[in-house]
């Protein structure tokens, strides 16, 4: 009978784990090299996957919303010029951008950068923030109202796991921004007070 109830909880587990990383993202990037084209597929998480391709001075070439599920777009690059160009794929968790390098009709992929973004998380007047800060790096956080006056400051240090929440069930009406700034990074998220 133990090693029932044993057995039930480790297939428990891995149903659960399994479950969990099957809503992970997955982004793969294929250069078709002469072809002068790169293939991005995706499982996009449920809010979906905004898609775009910027040039050297990051003006957007190509920009779209991809629908939650797997997906695959083959980015054209043909009628580019030879260049350095940026692709970025942005979710909910995390933001995947890429530098493209065009030379003489090939396709160069030169680097890959994955960034793992703050999560917020909304209820009628409360905000959570929940951030890995698998660094540890200095964070900057701060609460703006709509006439850009800060209502709340808070530098964390040292900590892997930033968890937060935040009352609004006193403020004033009005759309509030919570910013996070680490390592030149910031992330935004807006708050609706009514």
């Amino acid at each position: 009978m133990k090693n029932l109830v044993k057995f039930t909880t480790v297939v428990a587990f891995m149903f659960a784990t399994v479950a969990g990383m099957a809503r992970e993202p997955k982004l793969n990037l294929l250069s078709v090299g002469k072809a002068k084209s790169v293939v991005l597929t995706m499982d996009a998480s449920s809010k979906g996957v905004q898609v775009k391709l910027m040039d050297a001075d990051l003006n957007v070439i190509y920009s779209e919303n991809m629908s939650e599920g797997l997906f695959s777009k083959k980015l054209n690059l043909k009628d580019l010029t030879d260049g350095i160009y940026y692709l970025s794929a942005d979710d909910n968790f995390k933001n995947y951008s890429y530098t493209i390098v065009l030379k003489n009709n090939t396709v160069n992929i030169v680097e890959k950068a994955e960034d793992v973004k703050p999560f917020f998380r909304k209820t009628n007047k409360m905000i959570f923030l929940n951030y890995l800060n698998l660094d540890k790096a200095k964070l900057s956080i701060k609460i703006f109202d709509a006439e850009s006056r800060t209502v709340f400051a808070q530098e964390v240090t040292d900590e892997m796991i930033v968890e937060k929440a935040f009352n609004f069930a006193d403020a004033f009406p009005g759309t509030y921004t919570v910013t996070v700034k680490s390592e030149g990074k910031t992330y935004t998220e807006n708050f609706v007070v009514n």
